[in-house]
């Protein structure tokens, strides 16, 4: 019945959260396929002991025979995956719970999934949520988009865990924008951490860039209100003050790093989405003229190895304005 297209740390979250029922997750890791099969452990993700409803394959044509598919995939990896002339012939309802813009489309992920697959629906997951707590069965509240809420109701059946909220929403694009948006926003409160600028900048840095998110979101007419809850201010939140976001911790280890070393840094760690995610920003908001200074600043010092301390200058040095949001 539930698919789970990713072996990574958050489709296994994603599985032992749904493992009331069958779950079959994808890998491409014949480790950690074998791994889950035999022991009932994936070695990503060290809280997580399933149970004997958890299976995993990679072949990706069982996969795609289920009704539920959830993509926990790199969001530059998804199109690779979803090219297989499989996703082509069954209809299935898919749940996107990747963050991330694809570069070279500069399409949000619903829009890949969109073009290359047969689908009955197509969903989103995103929110303030670390797989880790998701998978130590903390607390948790999470959004779903769909444009209606047949899936969600099916989904909301399926899932017997009172500790994973999930709340509706019809804007499908809104709830992407800001779960994508917020990584890059991310790696700017851990430069700004690394640097040790204060908690007042922190507070500053988050707060101008929600109103950025915001901007973007307006062209491409999503709902404000869905930027002020869970998958938009709420993720926004939590991945800017914590450490253990993959995306903060990148800021921090390259506030006192030469460029010619960022890419050692990212091969380090698990995927950061920001890196590649403000690639596909940035190319939206110069073609069509959206005002996002810090995301901006953020592209440069990654991709143009512009000089950190420069960048906050022209930052700080921007003429004063009335605050709109």
């Amino acid at each position: 019945m539930i698919g789970i297209i990713g072996g990574g740390v958050w489709g296994t979250a994603l599985a032992k959260l749904f493992s009331d029922k069958e779950v079959l997750i994808y890998a491409r890791d014949q480790k950690v396929v074998d791994s889950i099969n035999d022991h009932h452990f994936n070695p990503k993700l060290k809280y997580a002991v399933l149970n004997k409803n958890v299976q995993a394959t990679n072949n990706l044509e069982e996969i795609s025979k289920k009704e539920f598919i959830f993509i926990a995939l790199p969001s530059q990896e998804i199109r690779s995956v979803f090219e297989s002339q499989h996703f082509k012939n069954n209809k299935s309802n898919y749940i996107i719970a990747s963050k991330g813009i694809e570069i070279e489309s500069t399409l949000l992920l619903s829009d890949i999934i969109r073009s290359l697959t047969n689908y009955k629906s197509i969903n989103i997951l995103s929110g303030p949520c670390f797989s880790d707590e998701v998978a130590q069965n903390l607390p948790t509240a999470v959004t779903f988009a769909g444009d209606n809420n047949k899936t969600y109701r099916s989904i909301s059946t399926l899932l017997k865990n009172k500790r994973f909220r999930m709340y509706f929403t019809d804007d499908v694009v809104g709830c992407q924008i800001g779960g994508a948006l917020k990584n890059i926003y991310a790696i700017a409160a851990g430069i700004s951490d690394g640097l040790n600028l204060g908690e007042n900048a922190r507070s500053a840095l988050i707060t101008r860039s929600f109103v950025e998110i915001t901007r973007f979101a307006d062209y491409f007419r999503a709902k404000k209100e869905t930027l002020f809850g869970l998958s938009g201010l709420g993720d926004l939140i939590l991945t800017c003050n914590s450490s253990k976001s993959r995306n903060t911790e990148f800021g921090i280890k390259i506030a006192n790093t030469k460029p010619e070393n960022y890419i050692d840094i990212l091969k380090s760690q698990q995927i950061t989405e920001g890196y590649y995610t403000v690639k596909a920003v940035n190319i939206i908001s110069e073609k069509n003229s959206i005002n996002m200074p810090i995301m901006k600043s953020v592209y440069n010092i990654l991709h143009n190895h512009h000089n950190i301390e420069k960048e906050i200058e022209e930052l700080l040095s921007r003429p004063l304005t009335e605050e709109k949001i």
